[in-house]
């Protein structure tokens, strides 16, 4: 039996473009920043990602439905929920 390997950079790389598929198929918009951006940009954005990581902001329409999906660049230093001494 083949052990899965779910922490592998390659497994979640593959988990977050699957999931972005699906919402593009589904009409959701995705950004990268303020650009409208494809899942594939936007996993080789997140996975190169040095020093910083990506905080997703979901954006709603009329119906509570995901219209919108932006990924904001946030680097180690302005996390807002990092302590400061």
């Amino acid at each position: 039996m083949e052990k899965k390997r779910q922490g592998r950079p390659e497994n979640r790389a593959y988990s977050l473009w699957r999931e972005l598929r699906d919402y593009e198929r589904e009409g959701t918009h995705l950004y990268l920043g303020n650009r409208p951006s494809r899942a594939d940009d936007i996993v080789e954005a997140c996975m190169l990602a040095e020093g910083s990581d990506y905080m997703r902001d979901f954006v709603g329409d009329e119906q509570d439905r995901i219209a919108e999906i932006h990924f904001i660049r946030v680097s180690e230093n302005s996390k807002p929920w990092r302590l400061r001494r």
